[in-house]
This record gives C-alpha cells, sequence and structure tokens, in this order.
C-alpha cells in the first residue's frame, strides 16, 4: 500500500507495532535464554540483548506518532471521496514541519492551493498553516495550505472545488502530491 491511500496510516501503525513487539521479544528472550544457560544475568547473551533495544525505541517512537493522526472512519473516508470525486487527493498523513507533527487525515490539491483535514483538536492550526507552508515552500511546492478542524466545514469546501481537467493542470498536481507524500510519514 503506498502513502497517500486511504487505509496506510493504519496499515502502518499495525506494522510498526508487530516489529516493536518482535524487536522487544528478541531482547527479552536473548536475556532470558542467557539466564537460562548459566544462571547468571551478566552473560554474553546481555550484551546481545542491548542491540533489538534501538530498533524497538525508534518503532515505539513512530508509533507515538501515528497514533496522533489516526485515519478517518470509513463512513467519513465515503463522504469525504463522494465530495471530492474527480480531485486529487491523499489520506492518512502526518507531515513533520519545524519540529512538529501535523496529522492530516484527507487532503485535496487545486489549482491555487491545498484544502486539508486535521483531526487533531489541540493543534495550533494558524501555527500548522504557517510551519507547512514554509516546509511547502523549502521544498518547491508553491501552494498554500489551507487546515479545517470541522470535518462539515471541510466538506463544503471540498465540494466547492472545481475539478481539475485532465490536461497539465491535472498533472501538475499530482506531481505535486507525489512532491508532498515524500515529506510525509
Amino acid at each position: 500500500m503506498e502513502k497517500g491511500i486511504y487505509g496506510y496510516g493504519k496499515k502502518k501503525l499495525l506494522r510498526q507495532c508487530l516489529l516493536c513487539g518482535i524487536c522487544l521479544a528478541l531482547s527479552f528472550g536473548a536475556v532470558f535464554i542467557g539466564y537460562l544457560a548459566t544462571g547468571k544475568r551478566t552473560t554474553i547473551w546481555t550484551i546481545g540483548a542491548v542491540f533489538p533495544v534501538i530498533p524497538a525505541a525508534m518503532f515505539l517512537v513512530n508509533i507515538i506518532a501515528r497514533s496522533r493522526g489516526l485515519p478517518l472512519r470509513r463512513a467519513d473516508y465515503d463522504r469525504f471521496a463522494l465530495a471530492s470525486e474527480g480531485q486529487v487527493t491523499a489520506c492518512d498523513m502526518i507531515l513533520t514541519a519545524n519540529d512538529k507533527l501535523v496529522p492530516i487525515q484527507a487532503l485535496v490539491l487545486h489549482e491555487t492551493g491545498i484544502v486539508a483535514y486535521t483531526a487533531a483538536k489541540k493543534l495550533d492550526v494558524k501555527g500548522a498553516e504557517r510551519d507547512v507552508n514554509g516546509l511547502l515552500k523549502s521544498v518547491g511546492i508553491y501552494s498554500k495550505i489551507q487546515l479545517f478542524t470541522d470535518y462539515e466545514a471541510f466538506l463544503k469546501r471540498v465540494s466547492g472545488i472545481k475539478t481539475p481537467g485532465f490536461g497539465e493542470a491535472r498533472e501538475e498536481l499530482i506531481k505535486k502530491r507525489t512532491e508532498l507524500l515524500v515529506y510525509s510519514m
């Protein structure tokens, strides 16, 4: 499953949890095997148990970050898909801009900018818009993002966006989407 498709975030979260569990199982297993084999806590197995801890910590950080940006419920996604039919869209994104995580559950790219919905109620929307716009500008995507925390207002705005034709304008939006997904978790 590729970035930007509905369900990517949940699949990525489950994969990170599985990998973290495997690393922790390897670490505890090595300590347990070393203790059973020698009867002591300090063995070569204890040193080997340290190595899986570093990837487990990395996976845990990703799990915490990904859990802030859980995907839309299926019914809400179906409403979004209906309102944005024919548009260039992306879902289940987490952008990192200026050391901040900006979870974006759904977005629509249009000729004059980007309209996005975030379910993070405690997010400073104006600050997040400023940070994401700075990120976009720094990577050569000259579009302004407009974040919504109200889903109904977001859907109303999405349904008012003109559908791009099948030509250069649509190809340019698809290119922007691809470039934006590079900077998403």
